[in-house]
């Protein structure tokens, strides 16, 4: 069955207004281009649903019980193209983004409120979670799209490069030299580490790095968030290896903040979308936006904490 909404419309016109007369007027068409819609509706659903006469037009059963149906129909369709205009015209609609927590409070809040003060229409969601989550998340079309390390063997994925941050090391002093500033690779293969793991993780970086040198880390301990991995350093338990953009704005006291050398360790941060797919204008807004901010403002290189 091809029922289109011409033919619902049409059915609706007539049925509401009982004349095929005050139905074409309204419908700016002919009566008889009316009447031709009608037959083949009825054509269509086997049925007739108006008794006809000279004076007067009224439902048949059928009619009467297609009429409910027709028009809740008609009012879901106008309401989704409502919505759809609002979200075109940025004056709707609704951008839902995934990243990791430590990204989305290193970067996006002051993009998410320079962005919501420019769109108020539009309803933000952000999703801050784990990477392999978002990843997941955009392939389920749960999200337009995520904030984050470029993906591992995603063929259905894109990545966009924004910026490049540094893989960095915090220590307890005791662990190394005083005044260092830098800690080589193989030096840290002697040392108790402390790294975040998963899917698409940075331990997985690290580790291939350290192979390559002929290195093998001791991994003391595996965490999900960079932010526990700084606490268990403050205490002691060994090094944290931390992305550039998970340094906390807070001072840690004790802790020393390295960067890794021979080789350096290097990660891209960018946008990550479902291949194929064309961002709205909401989304193309908010991702502009979000490029001029990174771009204006890059990133801290201490944070606050001493060498």
């Amino acid at each position: 069955m091809s029922v289109n909404l011409k033919l619902l419309n049409a059915f609706l016109l007539i049925a509401e207004h009982g004349s095929f007369r005050h139905a074409a007027e309204l419908s700016r068409r002919s009566q008889s281009a009316l009447s031709l819609q009608l037959r083949e509706l009825e054509s269509q659903l086997g049925a007739s649903l108006f008794h006809r006469t000279t004076r007067s037009v009224s439902l048949t059963r059928e009619g009467e019980a297609l009429l409910p149906h027709a028009r809740r129909a008609m009012a879901e369709m106008e309401a989704g193209l409502r919505r759809v205009q609002a979200a075109a015209s940025m004056q709707g609609g609704r951008l839902a983004l995934g990243c990791p927590p430590h990204v989305a409070e290193a970067v996006l809040p002051p993009v998410l409120a320079a962005f919501s003060q420019s769109h108020p229409g539009v309803a933000l969601r952000l999703h801050d979670m784990l990477q392999a989550e978002v990843l997941e998340a955009i392939r389920r079309q749960e999200l337009d799209f995520g904030i984050g390390p470029r993906p591992a063997n995603a063929p259905s994925l894109t990545f966009t490069p924004l910026l490049e941050e540094a893989i960095l090391a915090l220590a307890p002093p005791r662990l190394v030299p005083r005044g260092a500033q830098s800690i080589s690779l193989s030096a840290l293969g002697a040392l108790p580490i402390i790294i975040t793991s998963g899917t698409n993780s940075m331990r997985e970086m690290v580790e291939e790095a350290a192979a390559s040198i002929g290195v093998s880390l001791d991994v003391r301990c595996e965490v999900q968030m960079p932010g526990t991995a700084i606490a268990l350093a403050a205490e002691g338990l060994g090094v944290a290896i931390i992305p550039q953009l998970a340094l906390p704005k807070r001072r840690l006291a004790g802790l020393r903040l390295l960067r890794i050398t021979d080789p350096p360790l290097l990660r891209e941060v960018g946008i990550v979308q479902l291949r194929g797919s064309r961002p709205a204008p909401g989304v193309a807004a908010f991702l502009a936006l979000l490029r001029e901010r990174l771009a204006a403002q890059p990133l801290p290189a201490k944070a606050g904490f001493r060498s």
